[in-house]
């Protein structure tokens, strides 16, 4: 019956273009999710002025050096005193392992590091609530997972 082939063919074509549509549907909502992000991206860069992680801590505001050693422990992802104090030396011309470990203590206070085992002893990271907290402004759908 010729009906019957006409009525399967047109059948599997709309299964066919449901399921583009169902692709497309979810190609809009990662567009307008990425729209969305990049604008509190900019409503945040207008407010602030800038996307610092500073933004996450607000306690290291007005802490030059406690906002660097930040940075430099995300870009390092662990290190101790030492390396510490050796990168900020290198970036702001001077550093001393004293100013460092008052600076890493404070961070410590705040819950934004953690201590951890290094090949030579202590050795200190971000949290990983930090990190969350800043791929969230950021608008990453990325998870660490909590130990």
């Amino acid at each position: 019956m010729p009906e019957d082939k006409d009525v399967e063919k047109l059948a599997e074509e709309l299964k066919t273009l449901r399921k583009a549509m169902n692709e497309l549907m979810k190609s809009f909502e990662l567009v307008s999710q990425l729209a969305q992000n990049y604008l509190r991206l900019i409503n945040i860069y207008a407010q602030y002025g800038e996307l610092s992680i500073d933004i996450v801590i607000p306690e290291i505001k007005h802490d030059p050096i406690a906002r660097e050693i930040v940075k430099i422990v995300f870009d390092l992802k662990k290190a101790n005193i030492s390396q510490i104090a050796r990168e900020l030396k290198a970036r702001r011309g001077k550093g001393s392992r004293n100013t460092v470990r008052e600076k890493v203590e404070l961070l410590l206070k705040l819950n934004v590091f953690e201590e951890v085992e290094g090949e030579k002893g202590k050795c200190y990271t971000l949290r990983k609530e930090v990190i969350n907290k800043w791929f969230d402004l950021i608008g990453i759908p990325i998870r660490f997972e909590q130990r």
